[in-house]
Parts: C-alpha cells; structure tokens; sequence
C-alpha cells in the first residue's frame, strides 16, 4: 500500500490550495513546453455525476497531465479540495490488487472529504488485474458515489480491464480517447498566421460552403505545405511538437526512444522480441498504401516473433494476432474492404496498413537502412487518420484502430480500388489520395461512378479543382479544413 506520506505528497492541493500548481511536476512541465497544447478530455467528464471514466491512447500524449488539468478545472468549479483524490499507482506496481483497494480507501479516509469525490487513479495498469479493486471498491459501496477516472501506460490492459470486469458498474462513465495531434493541431501550433481549422464533415466539405472556404483558405497553402512535411517528421505527441516549435528539423533522438520504448514495452508484454516489433514496424512500412494479406506478412517476417517461434512456420493467423495487438496499442491502423452486400468489413479480403501516428513512420524508416520515404504513401497515412478521427463517432473511437466502423476500402468491379470510403453506407463518400503535380482526372471522375450523388475527393498535392460530381483538393489543404 502506498505509504500515508506520499498519499498526502501526491495531493498537494489538500494543505496548499492556492499554490499546489506551481509545484506540481506534470503542470510545470506543461507550463516549460514552448507551445500550449489545448487539452482533449478535460472538458467533456462531468465531475459532477457518478461514474467510472477511463482516458485511454498510446503513451506519451499527456493522459496523466490531463488528470492534473481536470483537478485544476473541478477546484475552479467549486468541489472542495478535500474532495479530489489523485493516486499513482505506479507506487506500487506489481503489487496485488488488494493493495490498490487498499490504498484508495485509505485516501478516502486521509481526505475528510464530505459528499461525493473526485478520484483520480492514474497509471492504473501497474497493477495486475487493476479493474477488480475498482470492482471491489464500488461493490463494498465505498466509491458508488464517485467519480472515477483511471488512466494507465498500457493500452492493452486498459482497454481489456474495462471491458472485462466493469460492465455495469461504471454508470454514467464512459472512455475518453486522448490521440496524437492532428495535423490541423500541429499546424496551429507552430504558426500563429495559420487560421484556426473549421473542422468540417466530408459532407460540409462537398457543399458550397465548403468550396467557398476552400478557394478563400489557398492562399494558406504554400506555408501548409510546408507545415505538412514537417507533420510528416514529428507527428503529434506533444514532445515532438515542442522540438518543432523549438526550430528542430526532425525529432530527436531521444523522443524517438521514447517512442520506440513504448512499443517495445507493449511488444515484451505480449512476448514477442524487441527485433520482432521492428521487424514488424519495418512490415507496415514496406506495405503503406498498398494492400497485403496475414499470408504476405507471415511470408515476409525475418525475424521470430517471440520465444519459441520459427518463421519458417510462421502462420498467418499468428502475424494476425500481433498486428491486431499492435492496433491496440494505437500504434497501427488496419482498414479493410467493405462489403458491398452488407456495408461492413470483409475480414478476409486484402487489407491496408497504416502507422497511428507520423513519428512511428519517421521510428520506423531509421530502423530500416537503404529504404525511403514514400511520401505519396505517407500522405495517404496521413488522410487515412484524418478521415477516421472525421467520420467515427466519439464514443467508438477508442476501438478504431482495429476495425474501424465508418472506414473502408472499396473494390471496384474491374479489379481496382478506392483509397477511403468514409461514413455510414447510406452516406458514404469516396476520397482517393493521388499526391502528384499532374493527377489524373480520370481517377477523380470515376469516383462518382461508383458513388453518384455522394462527396467525391481526389486528395492531390497543390490541385485545386470543383467539378460537378467531384473535387481536387490538395492534401495540407484538405487535412487542415478537417481539423
């Protein structure tokens, strides 16, 4: 159990409440970073209604700082200091998860809080089987008025710890998905001269309107582009960003071990070797924008997955299992094809590759000597997360990355393929990526063949054309306006 004195150390606002934050380490270093990141979560868990909140996303995106934040945000709204509990359970990792309950009902007991409290338990998953002492603490009925929010380095048993062991006992909690930033977030954070995204559908991007912001929004173009290939390097942790602000010309060393590190963990957990997982990153690099299959990825893999294993023997089902464990992680995308019979995904079909961010395409190609940037490639990995954060809904988001709902490939009849069909069947709309100077227009105008009387985007790198039935857009222009 964590000891009384770092109880009373972890919350500061209890004996200082006017100052805590100047002492605070998560809230300094967000104070020092040269660019104030607006926060993704903080404004939508209401503090005020019982209920088991869990904040999920890769490492590294500021889930913990977010904890802080929404401290600072329930003081200001009025509940008492005394009220809000922050626990990190790293204190005590590994340890039982008897120890955890524990420790959170002897913060209860330190608080003298009156009423309903504000419990904030971060890095939740150093501790095995964490969700039975959230169990426990709302079944013995000590936290059944609370609001909960949990947190954990691990996304994996995050993710396998709710929806395990807490249906029904979570009321009006719900997960909350903290990502890397968008482009669009990206852009506004190094250049104040760039207007703020207006964040718009696919289908507000078809109608008039969207085209006149569109035309208005070009002369933005030239530093967008330039803002763009910079994306393509940092990506959006806000380490990253902060060494792009800074005037870095690629991110460091050191935020790439950060990066690698947090696969790497993830990886060792599920048993596979620190050269799988990068041979397993160089896989989704070799395949970006194009289609590939468990059999190509099994055939391809030069490395052993794990202890035990022989790639000689490798089965697709076991490449499967590891990818499909690495979109847990948020550390890849996989769309599939949509079946047109039904308007839902066709497992068994080819599928696409993606990285979940742009850092883990710039991890990837430093691990990979003699291969290149495919940036036509990375573009469309750029389009593909910017249409999925776009077109699913938010309470579905956390569960995306491995099979996304509202995005797909679609097959054509002669053999071909659309990059992205977006939204629900009745309302889909077509988006192809040709990142070139001179696109072809035959590839636009056949969008609306296949999906008359929806949006159809030809997604190109500095065309900007309306036609009646379909659009050229540029890339930096299009990410932006999506938001």
């Amino acid at each position: 159990m964590i000891s009384e004195r770092l109880i009373v150390a972890q919350n500061p606002w209890w004996t200082d409440p006017g100052g805590w934050e100047a002492r605070d380490g998560h809230l300094r270093a967000l104070a020092l970073q040269p660019v104030q990141l607006p926060t993704q979560v903080v404004a939508g868990i209401a503090v005020d209604e019982a209920g088991t909140h869990v904040i999920r996303g890769p490492r590294q995106v500021g889930k913990s700082t977010e904890l802080k934040l929404l401290a600072q945000r329930a003081m200001a709204e009025g509940l008492r200091p005394r009220n809000i509990i922050y626990l990190s359970l790293d204190a005590i990792d590994g340890e039982p998860h008897g120890e955890a309950a524990d420790t959170v009902a002897r913060a209860c007991d330190l608080s003298r809080a009156v009423g309903a409290r504000l419990l904030l338990l971060d890095e939740v998953t150093s501790i095995p089987k964490w969700e039975l002492a959230v169990k426990h603490l709302f079944d013995i009925g000590l936290t059944r008025d609370d609001v909960i929010v949990c947190t954990g380095s691990s996304a994996v048993h995050l993710r396998r710890g709710v929806k395990e062991r807490l249906p029904g006992r979570r009321g009006r909690g719900v997960d909350h998905f903290v990502a890397p930033r968008s482009f669009a977030a990206f852009a506004a954070a190094l250049d104040s001269l760039v207007p703020a995204s207006p964040g718009l559908k696919i289908g507000e991007l078809a109608a008039p309107d969207g085209e006149a912001l569109l035309r208005d929004s070009l002369l933005h173009q030239p530093r967008l582009d330039d803002l763009m290939r910079l994306y393509l390097r940092f990506g959006g942790l806000p380490a990253a960003i902060a060494e792009a602000v800074g005037g870095a010309l690629g991110p460091s060393a050191a935020v790439l071990r950060v990066v690698e590190d947090s696969v790497v963990g993830e990886t060792l957990r599920r048993g596979a070797s620190v050269a799988a997982t990068r041979a397993l990153l160089e896989r989704v690099l070799r395949s970006l924008g194009s289609k590939t299959s468990w059999p190509a990825l099994a055939r391809e893999m030069d490395v052993p997955l794990g202890r035990g294993t022989d790639t000689s023997r490798l089965q697709p089902q076991t490449m499967r299992s590891y990818i499909e464990f690495l979109t847990e992680c948020y550390q890849v995308l996989v769309l599939y094809f949509w079946r047109p019979d039904s308007g839902t995904s066709d497992l068994s079909r080819d599928k696409k590759l993606y990285f979940a961010d742009p850092l883990l395409h710039t991890l990837a190609l430093a691990g990979a000597p003699g291969l290149s940037a495919d940036h036509p490639a990375v573009v469309e990995n750029l389009t593909a997360l910017a249409l999925l954060r776009a077109v699913t809904p938010r309470a579905e988001l956390p569960d995306a990355f491995n099979d996304p709902t509202a995005l797909h490939v679609w097959g054509t009849s002669s053999g071909g393929e659309i990059d992205f069909i977006c939204g629900p069947r009745e309302r889909a709309a077509a988006v192809e990526v040709a990142y070139q100077r001179s696109p072809d227009r035959r590839k636009a105008a056949a969008l609306p063949k296949a999906f008359p009387g929806r949006p159809c985007f030809l997604v190109t790198r500095d065309a900007l054309e309306w036609h009646e039935r379909y659009a050229l857009v540029p890339a930096a222009l299009f990410l932006w306006a999506l938001g």
